[in-house]
């Protein structure tokens, strides 16, 4: 069974919120004209307007909801709590085709300055929907191999990893992705940011492709540079047995004692 998914790689905050949200509004509605049944934003694409957080939510489920496509929202500064929470989380939102939340998840592994603002998650979680079930890990949280190899074992099928990475660590950005890809043989969704020239974009899916007895993470499409959304299907079956039989072989024993 193949998926079409899509991810969006966002232009930061060069005039203001209104104007943004139209964008990604209608960056939502490209996916879903595309055919892609879930479509994925970045990483702080909502830094510049933070303030307007919970009704870019609220906007982005009517978005799903018009377009009848599973959006996830890409990980922003949220409160814990609405409406007294004071404490920061860095979060992404799973919502339906109905525009309904389907869960949360929160990012574990904070970055730099989001560790003086914000307070990690505590655990990976997965969604179910009606292509699969969904992993979401958030930029640094893909650089932790466990990270991955948690949700897959909890039983992922497909990765979305919302990131904002600047053009100095695309190389081993990508090297990253496409490891998680192959050592837990799940495709792999990552959208990137845009503004240059710290933020080239870049962004790309990754999936599966056997040669005999070999498995290559391959990026079945880069958007390069620009505004855009870019969509791809992906294996989600395929990838699946794939990791069956490769954790058939898994000695967990051995690496935690009995």
């Amino acid at each position: 069974m193949s998926v079409r998914v899509a991810a969006v790689q966002f232009g930061l905050g060069e005039h203001d919120y209104r104007e943004a949200i139209e964008r990604a509004e209608g960056l939502v509605k490209a996916a879903a004209v595309q055919g892609a049944k879930m479509v994925c934003f970045p990483e702080h694409w909502l830094l510049e307007y933070r303030e307007h957080g919970h009704l870019a939510i609220e906007q982005l489920s009517k978005a799903a909801r018009d377009s009848r496509i599973i959006v996830i929202t890409g990980a922003n500064y949220m409160p814990n709590a609405i409406p007294t929470s004071s404490e920061l989380r860095v979060r992404c939102l799973v919502i339906d085709e109905d525009g309904r939340r389907l869960g949360q998840q929160d990012k574990v592994h904070l970055y730099q300055s989001e560790r003086k603002v914000a307070a990690p998650g505590a655990q990976f979680d997965v969604f179910q929907s009606a292509y699969g079930k969904i992993g979401i890990l958030m930029c640094y949280d893909c650089m932790f191999p466990e990270a991955a190899r948690t949700l897959a074992l909890k039983g992922a099928d497909m990765l979305f990893v919302p990131s904002r990475i600047a053009y100095a660590a695309l190389d081993p950005w990508v090297l990253y992705l496409r490891t998680r890809a192959m050592e837990n043989r799940i495709p792999i969704i990552a959208p990137n940011v845009f503004r240059p020239p710290r933020y080239v974009g870049g962004t790309i899916i990754v999936d599966l492709i056997p040669r005999g007895d070999v498995v290559l993470p391959k990026i079945v499409v880069s958007a390069g540079s620009g505004e855009k959304v870019i969509v791809a299907d992906v294996d989600v079956e395929r990838a699946r047995e794939l990791r069956r039989e490769r954790f058939l072989d898994r000695h967990p024993t051995a690496y935690f004692g009995h």
